[in-house]
């Protein structure tokens, strides 16, 4: 089995090889399992769900069989106070990565892999890989990929990509329950080469009715609500600059990039 470039250890960053269907690092030598469709950078956390209904829901194979068609539609609307428009938000991902086209982008917390698949299937990228913590999420995504992605289980607060080797990344409806939110954004940043783009979407205070839902999300543990200055300067802190976003209802799309410029 071929490794990505783009992938290293990320207990210690070192170079990975080939250990079966799996990899090995180099330097320390933990070991990676490769034999369900993914490589697993977390095996030796089994199904743990983290703290708090929202979390272990995530982890639910019930909830991943019907995520793309039935949870994630009710959830969006019940935020942004409309349906969704699948085509609207796609085109808003891949404007926010158009400096990544040709290289490789990471949909974070990918879920059952709805977003991932799409970026794939638009040719744009040379490889897209799917992240998520969670095995029932990877095990549909898995099933359904077809071969588009590479999926990698792993956590948010420690990527498995070499330093500058990913040209964009995306986080779809799932900043917001991420344990360390900044911690995580410091090592999008890391991973992100100059110029690279980031774009995802999140819960974000509104005035009005939907205070009740914002405080009913805030209750499901390990949610976060945000101001959306609150996330420019989180996301400038670490060196994502160009700050911008849209605004539907309690929902926030917003996108930055790596400062630098690209390399030529």
């Amino acid at each position: 089995m071929s490794l990505p470039l783009e992938l290293c250890c990320p207990a210690c960053r070192g170079p990975l090889a080939a250990w079966g269907v799996g990899a090995v690092c180099q330097a320390c030598d933990r070991r990676y399992p490769g034999d369900r469709g993914y490589l697993d950078f977390l095996p030796e956390l089994g199904a743990a769900a983290g703290d708090g209904l929202g979390p272990r829901l995530m982890h639910s194979r019930a909830l991943a069989r019907v995520y793309e068609r039935v949870w994630r539609p009710i959830f969006i609307a019940a935020a942004s106070g409309g349906l969704p428009d699948y085509r609207a938000e796609f085109e808003l991902v891949l404007s926010a990565l158009a400096t990544a086209e040709g290289g490789a982008v990471v949909d974070l917390s990918c879920g059952p892999g709805f977003t991932g698949r799409r970026l794939a299937e638009s040719g744009r990228f040379e490889r897209v890989f799917g992240l998520d913590w969670s095995l029932a999420m990877l095990a549909r995504a898995a099933a359904d990929n077809r071969g588009l992605m590479r999926l990698v289980r792993g956590d948010v607060g420690h990527l498995p990509f070499k330093t500058g080797s990913i040209a964009g990344a995306h986080a779809g409806a799932a900043f917001h329950m991420w344990p360390d939110p900044s911690a995580a954004v410091a090592e999008v940043a890391r991973v992100l080469r100059p110029g690279g783009g980031f774009v995802a979407s999140t819960f974000a205070y509104t005035r009005g009715l939907r205070r009740k839902f914002e405080a009913m999300l805030s209750q499901v543990g390990q949610f976060h609500v945000f101001e959306a200055d609150q996330l420019r300067g989180m996301l400038s802190a670490h060196g994502l600059v160009d700050f911008d976003s849209e605004r539907r209802g309690s929902l926030i799309f917003f996108w930055a990039r790596r400062a630098g410029a690209p390399a030529a």
